[in-house]
């Protein structure tokens, strides 16, 4: 057994100058948010897709965890080729899903509950089957620029124009007779991109937001690919990276310095921003947009805003350190990535912390279904936005595909069980019947995972300390005064280096979150008193009880206390 005993007293007084008066918060700085794959969320007719009616028959459960708003991956017209991110409409609903009046009765609905509703916002590009596209292809006037277009190299059709690699492998360039050009795709060659130096193409997707977030009254946006948005106009070959794990064909075999976070793509999410302000201005709520970047923080941060807020840009930039952990991963790799991140984050903007999302392994199988709990409450624990992946609050792991069962054409079968991310995606896991109460219909667009008998919520909702009522409990303490304290320190502990302890505190409060990520015990001398107001599921902890003097955590055991009146 590895003991360490440290004391949490010293702990609460590091940096005790970082805990400043609480601000009034908008409703989106403290929220969590929770993201519904559409496809694999509820299917109301039978037909093994998930739909908007299923999400609105399941409204009450989402009310019930305690969440701010849900985020709904895209549910615009589509082909399907991308799961929904090559859009051929960005004002109509794919009819797998419904339609508008469906659509306008669940943002009805949920605003009815109560819970705000975010749409993917998926500007970089459209599908080919886009009007817009198919316009361009005629050389239409209005439509003939809105996409990238160049000449091969010496006039040949066979020689792209530079080296660019699409993010799914190959050449990000596809050779169109009608032209007798290519057209630039950074993702599959059904998603053409969008030249964003082209000011008719800005002014047709705020537009776009306008039409979503004023018509529709929907809160807010999550903007897809920010870092693809604008490439470098001279079409400069991109330097090798020299990878040893990559071929030629492969996206890590260059460094994109010429079609990733350009100065331009910045700009244009400050604009979008600025236009989504002056949506607000005209409503009772602030409307929101949030951006995806896949990059270095470095490369994160400005997306934000500048360092003294005198340009604004997302409301939030998605925060993806914590996406990389694994079984192996120990309390101070975690401790590291929380402060890679926080140290880099400006003050004046918010945190957020996401654990998984749809095209990531899940957090239960990548990091492990025994650090479930810990890393849930981490999350949720940690200042700021916590977002969470639907099937995450069950500690849901990735389902099991056979290549000849899947459908995501970013991989084939040779790559799949490295590249798929069909995993990630099986349908949610209400209950443990044939489809997981999924669906009622004969087969489902991926299968239902052979998990379901043992993960599922009918069976976690009926267990006071199941995954699921441990994540119901977090959302009631992120809604109590813990939303107003801006303070957080954390340090590890343990001869594994395996042991995290977290610290908020105010001046009225101290909140205490102490992990042991390892599978064995450690313990955290104290002298203090302290309530437990939260526990992991296999803890012999009680909810309530009080305790002092030295705390033994067994293995993956995680510990939320409160001491008043310090």
């Amino acid at each position: 057994m590895y003991k360490l005993y440290i004391y949490l007293v010293a702990i609460f007084l590091i940096n005790i100058v970082n805990v400043y008066a609480a601000e009034e918060k908008d409703w989106w700085q403290t929220a969590t948010i929770y993201q519904i794959y559409p496809k694999s969320f509820k299917d109301s007719d039978g037909d093994g897709i998930g739909d908007l009616k299923g999400i609105i028959e399941k409204l009450d459960y989402i009310k019930d965890l305690g969440v701010s708003a849900i985020w709904l991956s895209p549910i615009y017209k589509s082909p399907q080729y991308d799961a929904g991110y090559d859009i051929s409409d960005f004002r109509d609903i794919d009819p797998i899903y419904g339609n508008l009046e469906i659509f306008k009765e669940l943002v009805t609905e949920a605003h009815n509950r109560g819970l705000k509703v975010v749409l993917d916002y998926v500007p970089n590009h459209t599908s080919d089957q886009h009007e817009w596209f198919q316009e361009a292809l005629k050389g239409s006037e209005t439509y003939k620029d809105y996409f990238i277009w160049a000449d091969g190299k010496n006039g040949s059709k066979n020689d792209p124009p530079n080296n660019w690699i699409s993010v799914f492998t190959h050449s990000a360039w596809e050779w169109v007779e009608e032209r007798k050009q290519f057209y630039l795709h950074q993702f599959l060659k059904q998603q053409p991109d969008l030249d964003f130096l082209n000011p008719n193409v800005r002014q047709e997707m705020k537009d776009v937001l306008t039409y979503w977030l004023d018509t529709y009254d929907v809160d807010g946006v999550r903007i897809d690919a920010v870092p693809h948005l604008v490439e470098a106009k001279n079409l400069t070959d991109e330097p090798r990276t020299y990878d040893p794990n990559s071929s030629e064909i492969d996206y890590n075999y260059l460094d994109h310095i010429f079609t990733r976070n350009q100065p331009e793509s910045y700009d244009v999410v400050y604009e979008w921003r600025s236009h989504i302000d002056s949506i607000s201005a005209k409503k009772t709520s602030t409307k929101v947009c949030f951006s995806e970047a896949a990059v270095d923080i470095d490369y994160v941060i400005p997306y934000y805003g500048n360092a003294d807020g005198s340009k604004l840009g997302a409301h939030f930039s998605f925060n993806f350190v914590l996406l990389g952990l694994t079984p192996e991963s120990t309390a101070v790799d975690v401790s590291n990535l929380i402060g890679a991140w926080l140290d880099k984050l400006p003050s004046i903007y918010t945190s957020n912390w996401v654990l998984g999302n749809h095209d990531n392994h899940r957090i239960a199988t990548k990091a492990g279904k025994e650090r479930v709990d810990a890393l849930n409450i981490l999350a949720g624990f940690l200042p700021g936005v916590q977002v969470t992946y639907n099937g995450e609050e069950i500690g849901m792991e990735d389902g099991e595909v056979k290549c000849e069962q899947g459908v995501d054409m970013a991989s084939n079968c040779t790559s799949y069980p490295y590249l798929s991310r069909d995993f990630e995606r099986t349908p949610l896991q209400w209950d443990s019947s044939e489809f997981a109460g999924f669906s009622n219909g004969t087969s489902t667009w991926l299968p239902v995972s052979v998990k379901k008998a043992e993960c599922n919520i009918a069976d976690q909702l009926k267990d006071p300390k199941s995954h699921l009522n441990i994540y119901k409990k977090l959302q009631e303490v992120r809604k109590g005064d813990l939303a107003d304290i801006i303070s957080v320190e954390y340090s590890t502990f343990g001869d594994d280096e395996m042991g995290l302890a977290v610290v908020r505190q105010n001046s009225a409060k101290i909140y205490a979150l102490v992990l042991n990520l390892g599978s064995n015990s450690l313990t955290v001398k104290t002298w203090e008193t302290f309530e437990v107001i939260l526990t992991s599921k296999d803890s012999q902890r009680n909810w309530g009880e009080i305790i002092s003097g030295p705390i033994t955590l067994q293995s993956y055991e995680a510990l939320l206390l409160l001491q008043q009146n310090v």
